[in-house]
């Protein structure tokens, strides 16, 4: 016999199939079960597209045709997000639970923003929430820090020696982690809807900031994240490659200009009172455009600002096995309002090995005065 938290982890898995292409919607999977068989599963494939449960209804009239009506009847329903109740570009998906006649619907997590659990208790259909709650809420943690704060979910990833080295401070820059590490982090890029980094590396590495995997469903669904460039001073030239590759790029100024507005490329200006772009503004504008997962890959003075105004919600180590010692270039200096030993606090998620290096997920505890 199956067991609900079964059906759940197999609705949250059929959710991650959207991870690429969804946006700016979350990820939902769902699974009809009646008895103990799956009749039908589906998943929210693509914003604009059917949700997970219109795909899981349909699915079972496909697989079971004249047969499906009387198996959906009274069924039970395993999803991973409160079925919405309201008509956008997709009719609610709680009406059409009603109309199949669904017994009981379980649900991982609740959407606020939507009213589809009084839509069915008063339709008499029983509802559980709070299956693998946790486990849902990671799936969608951008999603949901858009709607709430307004603003995208900000991962810092850092490529650094052991002494925390990501360059020598004479200029010269190559690979520090492994080609497994290189891989990994072209995967979040892929999972990300945008990248942030500065002028000075932009200027410096010239990169194309695109993501480069080989996962069938990123090629089939997917698409580049946007890039954002924060430079304040307008000093980037108009020859760089993410101005000149075709994918779409946003230059943050502290001033308005149209001089590299184009098809793929726009600059919006967000000062702030001193002069430079506001890097809570930046993350604003992306929230209303429906960023839900930014990466920040950047030097030094962007991280530490970043750090600074506590707008990074999770940091991504990539350490090498390597000492690059005093003429190195350090992925931060920490030489704004950050002093005290404490200030902020690392909360180690992850640690794993990955080829030759350290990966540490690591999320940011601010304002800890304390040291315990």
């Amino acid at each position: 016999m199956t067991f609900p938290k079964e059906h759940m982890k197999h609705a949250l898995k059929l959710a991650k199939k959207g991870i690429y292409s969804v946006a700016p919607n979350p990820m939902v999977g769902c699974v009809i079960v009646k008895g103990d068989q799956v009749i039908g599963e589906g998943w929210h494939v693509k914003a604009g597209h059917n949700h997970a449960e219109i795909n899981a209804i349909e699915d079972v009239k496909k697989k079971h045709g004249s047969t499906s009506k009387e198996l959906l009847l009274g069924s039970d329903v395993y999803v991973t997000l409160e079925p919405c109740s309201s008509t956008g570009r997709t009719p609610p998906c709680s009406k059409a639970l009603i109309k199949a006649g669904i017994k009981k619907v379980y649900i991982a997590q609740e959407d606020t923003s939507q009213e589809g659990l009084e839509s069915l208790r008063e339709a008499n259909i029983e509802v559980e929430v709070g299956l693998l709650n946790d486990e849902a809420i990671t799936l969608n943690t951008g999603f949901f820090t858009r709607i709430n704060e307004g603003r995208p979910f900000v991962t810092c990833k850092i490529a650094c020696s052991l002494d925390g080295g990501i360059a020598l401070s004479n200029g010269e820059s190559k690979w520090i982690t492994c080609e497994e590490s290189r891989k990994n982090a072209h995967h979040i890029r892929a999972t990300s809807d945008a990248i942030l980094t500065g002028i000075g590396t932009v200027l410096a590495d010239n990169p194309s900031l695109t993501a480069r995997i080989e996962n069938q469903d990123f090629i089939d669904q997917g698409k580049d994240p946007l890039r954002c460039v924060v430079d304040s001073s307008l000093r980037i030239t108009g020859k760089e490659k993410v101005l000149t590759d075709g994918h779409p790029t946003i230059i943050f100024t502290n001033k308005l200009v149209t001089k590299f507005d184009s098809e793929n490329v726009s600059t919006i200006a967000k000062p702030d009172d001193n002069n430079k772009v506001s890097l809570k503004g930046l993350l604003h504008h992306l929230g209303q455009v429906g960023i839900n997962n930014l990466m920040l890959e950047a030097g030094p003075i962007l991280v530490d600002a970043m750090i600074e105004e506590e707008l990074i919600d999770k940091f991504i180590f990539y350490m090498a096995p390597k000492i690059l010692g005093t003429g190195k270039l350090n992925f931060s200096k920490l030489e704004g309002s950050i002093k005290n030993l404490g200030t902020i606090a690392l909360e180690i998620e992850e640690a794993e090995v990955i080829g030759d290096d350290l990966r540490l997920a690591i999320t940011p505890i601010y304002n800890r005065n304390e040291v315990k």
